[in-house]
C-alpha cells in the first residue's frame, strides 16, 4: 500500500502545475534532441524600438523607450551536454549592459520582479562595466574583468549534465576565465539572453558550440 501510494504522489508532482524547473532526465526522446533556435526572440521586445539583424543575432537598441532596460531572451534551450557560445557586445555606450542565461520552467523562464536579466534567483548576468556577475539583484562575485574600452567579448561555458548531476557554468572575459559557478538544479535548460540598459548598445551572439 505504502509503495503505491507513493507512486501516486510522484504521479500527482509531475502532473502538477505548480511552478517548477525544467528537468532534462524527464525529457521524451524528441525534446532531448531538442535545442530550439540560436537567434534572439523578437517577438518578445518592443516594437520599432530595436534593429534585429544577421538573421536575428544581432539587435541593437535604436529610439528612444520609456523602459530603463530592454530584456531580450534567445529561443535556445541548452541543456544534456557541455556547450560554448559568445557574446560579441559591440557597443556598451559607456552604459551598463547584461549578458547571461535564465532557467526554463515549465511556465516559462522567471525575470524576477523587476525583469532584467539577473533580477531573479535563477538567472544569471555579467556586467563588463562592473566587472560583477548579478543573479537575485545582487552581485554574487564582483572585481571581475571589465572590458578595456566600449566594445568586448563574453564568453560562456555550460556544464549542462542531463541526469542528476548539478549543473556548472563560466564567463570568460576577453579571453580571462572567471570562477565557475554552479547552478541549482540538475538537468538545467538554459535560455542565452542579454539585457540592454542604454539607447545604441549592440549584442551580437556567435559561435554556439557544442563541446561533447
Amino acid at each position: 500500500m505504502a509503495n503505491k501510494q507513493n507512486s501516486k504522489k510522484s504521479n500527482s508532482i509531475k502532473n502538477s502545475k505548480e511552478p517548477h524547473l525544467l528537468d532534462s532526465s524527464t525529457f521524451s526522446s524528441d525534446n532531448l534532441n531538442n535545442f530550439g533556435e540560436f537567434q534572439f526572440n523578437s517577438d518578445k521586445t518592443p516594437n520599432n524600438v530595436l534593429k534585429f539583424s544577421n538573421d536575428n543575432r544581432t539587435v541593437e537598441w535604436l529610439k528612444p523607450y520609456e523602459a530603463s532596460w530592454i530584456p531580450i531572451p534567445t529561443k535556445s534551450k541548452l541543456h544534456s551536454g557541455k556547450w560554448f557560445l559568445e557574446f560579441n557586445v559591440e557597443a556598451m555606450k559607456s552604459g551598463q549592459i547584461g549578458v547571461g542565461f535564465l532557467l526554463d520552467w515549465n511556465l516559462g523562464p522567471d525575470w524576477g520582479f523587476f525583469g532584467y536579466l539577473g533580477a531573479s534567483q535563477t538567472a544569471w548576468s555579467y556586467d563588463p562595466s562592473t566587472g560583477d556577475i548579478v543573479s537575485g539583484t545582487d552581485s554574487i562575485h564582483g572585481n571581475l574583468p571589465k572590458f578595456n574600452g566600449d566594445s568586448g567579448v563574453i564568453g560562456l561555458e555550460l556544464n549542462l549534465p542531463s541526469r542528476k548531476e548539478i549543473g556548472k557554468f563560466t564567463f570568460i572575459i576577453d579571453g580571462v576565465r572567471t570562477p565557475t559557478k554552479e547552478l541549482p538544479n540538475s538537468g538545467a535548460v538554459v535560455i542565452p539572453a542579454v539585457c540592454l540598459l542604454s539607447q545604441g548598445q549592440k549584442v551580437t551572439i556567435r559561435n554556439l558550440t557544442r563541446l561533447d
